[in-house]
């Protein structure tokens, strides 16, 4: 499996900007327009997420065998694990009905920063308290 390491790299790579834009995109409609999305679209775009979302992860969990690492003991790894799992709590109560409009927003919003965290983590392979 090490020999398609690079592959497996820049397919998580691929796969974190393509889930990253999906929410976003997903995200502005549903909180601006406020429209009922088509039962059918939703649907698609739901199961395209959740195929995009799991490829992400099953590449991430093949590169931390791949590189040996252990997310007890790797600081950056265990911070971006820690975000992703808030970006997903924020995530889901960004898209719920029975939060406030605003509520809502600050979700989205506060997802879309842990998002961000998370890439600059992986690049800089340095938990959030150690940048600057």
């Amino acid at each position: 499996m090490a020999e398609h390491y690079l592959w497996i790299k820049n397919f998580h790579i691929g796969m974190a900007y393509t889930t990253g834009l999906l929410f976003l995109l997903r995200g502005l409609y549903r909180l601006l327009w406020r429209e009922r999305m088509h039962l059918g679209l939703k649907k698609s775009v739901d199961r395209l997420s959740y195929l995009v979302d799991t490829l992400l992860l099953v590449m991430g969990i093949s590169l931390l065998f791949i590189l040996q690492l252990n997310p007890v003991t790797t600081a950056w790894v265990a911070s971006k694990l820690v975000l992703l799992i808030v970006y997903v709590g924020l995530g889901v109560f960004a898209f719920r009905q029975r939060l406030s409009l605003a509520g809502r927003w600050s979700c989205f919003a506060l997802a879309l920063v842990c998002w961000l965290l998370m890439y600059q983590t992986a690049r800089l392979h340095l938990p959030i308290w150690m940048w600057g």
